[in-house]
């Protein structure tokens, strides 16, 4: 995994996708069969990370909001790929401050 980020200003984007290894579509196929093999309405309780500000959320919800994080994502990578950026970082900009300072860790 690659993780590209500008130094002037602190803009920052997923890691870079790849089909055979860090691939968020790889998760949604996964949240995908939880939405389809039960009872998808249930309290999810059990993760904090997932607690509404008034308390538990269906399980339904969680996977609502786990698809918006991945499309958010993907609309705002301008280099979804390595190999992107690597074609285009001689001449890449950062999208919020036009500076040349990125860095990958």
């Amino acid at each position: 995994m690659a993780f590209l980020h500008c130094h002037s200003c602190n803009w920052e984007q997923d890691d870079f996708y790849r089909v055979d290894g860090y691939n968020p579509a790889k998760s949604l196929t996964d949240w995908m069969e939880k939405l389809c093999s039960g009872d998808i309405d249930k309290q999810f309780s059990n993760c904090s990370e997932f607690l509404a500000e008034n308390g538990p959320i269906s399980t339904r919800e969680v996977i609502a909001r786990e698809f918006e994080k991945y499309a958010k994502n993907i609309r705002n990578m301008p280099w979804i790929t390595e190999e992107q950026w690597r074609r285009d970082k001689d001449t890449a900009v950062c999208p919020r401050c036009g500076e040349r300072n990125f860095d990958i860790d």
